[in-house]
Order: C-alpha cells, then structure tokens, then sequence
C-alpha cells in the first residue's frame, strides 16, 4: 500500500533530488547485502536454511546403508535438538521449543468456595518430533474429579497439537526460539457438561535467553466451531521467567488457566501467577533422561476466584527420548 503513494513523490523531486535518493537506495542495498553476508554466516537456522530437506535427505532415506528407518528417524530427532535451546519447560506456558517426551501433570485446585476439584492428565501426553521442524502431540486420558459436583467428573476431550518451529539457535548462540502452534480439543469427553463442540488454539510461541536465565511467551486466539460466547476468547497468552542453578530452575509464570484448552479472555476473569520449581534432566541411559516440576498457582482476581478456583497445586512429570 505503501509503495504507489510514493511514486508521485518522487516523480515530483528535482533531478538532484532524485539522484539522492538513488544513492539513498543503493547504500541501503550494500548495508542489506553485508548484513545478510553476516547473518548467513552466523549459525542461525531460518526456516529455509535450517538444512531440513537434507536432515530428511541423510536421516530418513534408504540411501543411509545399514540403518532401519528407526535409527535414521532417531538421528533426524537428536540433530533437530541440537539447533536449539535446551531450556526447561514450565508448568503451564508451553515451550516454543521441540521436543518429544511423555508428560503428566495433576492439578489439586482449590475453589472460593472451599471445594476440591482434581485434574489428571491436563491435556497433556505423548509428543513426537515428526520432522525436523515439526513436532506434533496427543494428549494421554484426562480424567477430571470434583467430589461436590458429579456432573462436573468424568473423561474431558482429546487434545491434538501440531507445533512448527520457524526460527532457533542454541544456547551457545544467539540463544532464541520462534514457532506457531495449533492446538485443537476434540468433543470426545463424557463429562455431562463438557464441550461439545471443537475449540482451535492458534498460537505464537517464543523464548530468549541470556546466560542462564530465559523467559517465554505465548500469544494466540482461542475459537470453537459452536457456542462460541462461551468457549472463544480473543486473546490468549502465558508468559514464564526462568533461571537455571544446576539441576534447579526456579520459574515465575503469569499464566490465564492450567489446560491448553482454556486461557485468559482479555478483561475477562482467569489471571494467575504460578511460582515453581522445575527439578532435572536426570539420564537414564543413553538419551533417555527425565525431569518434574512442582508449583502452586495463585488467583489474582476476585473474579478469577468465583469463576475458576482460588489456587491450585500442581505436579508434573517429564520422560524424554
């Protein structure tokens, strides 16, 4: 839109003028070549150049001689997360970073009201790195308890997620991760006043570090194929703060609500802040290591409180392969 308004303006200039503006452009050209010269010589992995046709290429092809297509999918996996940080995942912020784990996390919550409601599983389950950008995940059975309201207990719906890394760099570097993520949860939960309709998360996902300490946000839009004055919400987002000290990460997270499936209308009620601490890697064998996390979740808002739940503890659990 921008470029025909400045068509006349320059047609208009003295030939002087425009000669200025010639040179203007041409010294902005050499500055942009020289940069990208920089850039590309830095290891910085842009979607084009992030060597994903040749990891698929040396990785999953029959031409690798003496491997099965496991090994080769298990040496595109270990390749892919080496070009990027190696920061913790927090409690309820969703990492920009790929990986491919098994996670269970239970919420204890507490209502204004006093009563107990327990949330096993929480969306959370099995994530694959399917290609050397791509990670996608199915959550294991969600099992929701509030002993005050049966109609409130049961199984909650499937939640499936495709996240695409667009952007990365190790910690060693510039330190940074930039992806898109979809989530999706499908009306397949007994819960008698459960969704039944299918609600969308599109999201933005991005951490940076520096040294030791990190921080990730999340920003995206919730929507539901029906009911959507309930299950909508403009704006979604949850940002984490951490810092690493051995095998110690405290984190301090704002956050909207503890699932992917129900986040933070703007100027509605759900604002949290979740003090934590994320414990690990510890190794296994070989790749195999595992990690847990432990936090308590505190309403900000009178309206969070009689809405949602006053706090809650929460626990999870990280296998990664």
């Amino acid at each position: 839109m921008a470029f025909p308004a400045c068509r006349p303006f320059l047609r208009d200039l003295p030939r002087e003028a425009g000669s200025g503006v010639a040179s203007c452009w041409v010294v902005i050209a050499i500055l942009f070549f020289a940069y990208s010269r920089q850039s590309r010589a830095e290891p910085v992995f842009y979607p084009g150049e992030e060597i994903a046709a040749q990891d698929l290429v040396e990785s999953m092809s029959d031409q690798d001689p003496g491997t099965s297509w496991f090994e080769r999918w298990r040496r595109m996996t270990a390749e892919t997360k080496e070009r990027q940080t190696n920061w913790m995942t927090p409690l309820v912020t969703t990492t920009s970073r790929l990986e491919q784990r098994i996670r269970y996390d239970v919420y204890d919550e507490t209502k204004g009201n006093g009563n107990k409601a327990y949330n096993f599983g929480a969306g959370k389950g099995v994530s694959l790195i399917v290609t050397p950008t791509d990670e996608f995940t199915f959550s294991l059975p969600n099992y929701f308890y509030e002993p005050a309201s049966p109609s409130s207990t049961g199984w909650e719906g499937e939640v499936l997620q495709w996240r695409h890394r667009i952007m990365a760099s190790p910690e060693n570097q510039k330190n940074y991760v930039f992806s898109v993520q979809l989530a999706a949860l499908a009306p397949t939960g007994d819960i008698p006043n459960a969704y039944n309709h299918w609600v969308w998360t599109p999201m933005l996902l991005f951490g940076k570090g520096w040294g030791n300490f990190d921080f990730i946000v999340n920003l995206g839009s919730q929507w539901a194929d029906g009911d959507s004055s309930k299950l909508s919400a403009p704006i979604v987002w949850n940002a984490a703060f951490e810092y690493r000290i051995g095998r110690i990460t405290p984190c301090l997270e704002l956050n909207s609500e503890p699932t992917v499936t129900r986040f933070l209308a703007y100027g509605g009620p759900g604002l949290f802040v979740t003090p934590e601490l994320l414990i690990g890697r510890f190794t296994l064998k070989e790749d195999v290591r595992y990690y847990f996390g432990i936090g308590y979740q505190i309403a900000l808002e009178h309206s969070t409180i009689e809405e949602k739940y006053a706090n809650a503890l929460i626990a999870k659990f990280h296998l990664l392969f």
